[in-house]
């Protein structure tokens, strides 16, 4: 009798220290579970609140290509009374592609190929905008990608008439000065870094690293050039000479931009400059790169006198947020290919193993 009370006041004892641990799971389950509604309640709301504001952004034109107009002073955004006359402003900044990129956890940004056409599109059907003021803060990107903004921002001018001034901020170098080409003016901070005007191509090569470990990389091709630059294969002079001819096409090209957007400048003078020797904005104006040195303000001035109008509203086409940039966001931080592309593009450097052609100043890195 005696040990059986002893083993059941034991056992009740054991339970009873349980007990405490017990309820600190159980609160602890609880919390979690309580929380994770209450984080799914907030993300739902915030779906609903962001598309609705996607909505509510004007007119139907806007609404649909998912900007709205805000007016800005010199950069911080300032409300105004609005005016009969508005100069718009577009920034290209960073690397110029046509992938779109993520900073950060739900921070999408468009890619530079695609804001410029739609805010391009939004002005054009905006009868108070008589003038853009194109500011650059960008070390180059894709030579497609920044062929093909020049190529819509000269068609944009030739079509409606609309004077266009680029501003140079920090770096507006090879892609960046080739996009800046296709304004009438060019204004540049004192502090800008200019030029860099020429074409770079490269890529890695591992065949002697994998000789050394007899590493063996096996191509079937279909042809002799087919295999152009592999990084397992050798490097044959006939393939560079290749790659060079190319890189030398792209050079006229760029060439001729700038001959085009540069009236004071021959062909021959560019092609003087087109060693990729990137300028501080002072010596660029003395090479005729650049129009200006100034500031914010004296690019709206030269503006205005190219528009012939006087105190009009500086405005700005921002993306507003919305269910699309949500989905953005989630497929550039899901897609493998995606993420290169990110990280790429927020560097200003080619990445390891990713071969190309770029109007691109690769060390803007250390600038930015």
């Amino acid at each position: 009798m005696g040990t059986m009370y002893y083993r059941k006041r034991l056992k009740e004892k054991r339970k009873k220290e349980k007990r405490p641990f017990e309820t600190i799971v159980r609160a602890v389950a609880t919390g979690i579970f309580i929380g994770s509604l209450l984080l799914n309640v907030v993300f739902i709301v915030t779906i609903l609140l962001m598309g609705a504001a996607s909505k509510m952004t004007g007119e139907r034109g806007r609404r649909e290509a998912g900007y709205e107009k805000v007016y800005i002073d010199n950069g911080p955004v300032v409300f105004r009374e609005e005016r009969e006359t508005e100069i718009a402003v577009i920034r290209v900044s960073g690397f110029i592609s046509e992938f779109d990129r993520r900073e950060g956890l739900l921070d999408y940004i468009e890619n530079p190929v695609g804001a410029v056409s739609r805010q391009l599109g939004l002005i054009r059907e905006d009868p108070k905008i008589k003038g853009i003021l194109l500011v650059i803060d960008s070390p180059g990107g894709t030579v497609t990608a920044s062929d093909v903004l020049y190529h819509r921002i000269t068609y944009f001018r030739e079509k409606t008439g609309i004077p266009v001034v680029a501003l140079m901020k920090q770096v507006a170098a090879s892609g960046g000065y080739y996009v800046a080409s296709s304004s009438q003016y060019i204004v540049a901070y004192p502090t800008a870094i200019v030029g860099s005007i020429g074409v770079i191509a490269g890529n890695f090569n591992f065949k002697e690293l994998m000789d050394k470990y007899g590493v063996r990389y096996v191509m079937v091709k279909s042809g002799e050039h087919k295999g152009l630059l592999s990084p397992f294969s050798g490097v044959e002079d006939e393939d560079i000479a290749i790659m060079q001819s190319i890189v030398d096409d792209m050079l006229q090209r760029f060439i001729d931009a700038v001959a085009s957007g540069r009236k004071n400048l021959t062909r021959e003078e560019v092609t003087s400059l087109a060693d990729g020797t990137i300028y501080i904005a002072g010596e660029a104006l003395k090479r005729g790169l650049i129009d200006e040195v100034g500031y914010f303000e004296d690019a709206v001035r030269v503006v205005c006198s190219l528009a012939s109008i006087e105190t009009p509203n500086v405005v700005e086409y921002q993306r507003s947020r919305g269910i699309r940039d949500l989905f953005g966001t989630l497929s550039t931080g899901l897609l493998p290919w995606a993420v290169v592309q990110n990280e790429f593009a927020g560097t200003g450097q080619m990445p390891s193993g990713m071969f190309g052609i770029y109007y691109i100043w690769d060390r803007a890195l250390s600038f930015r």
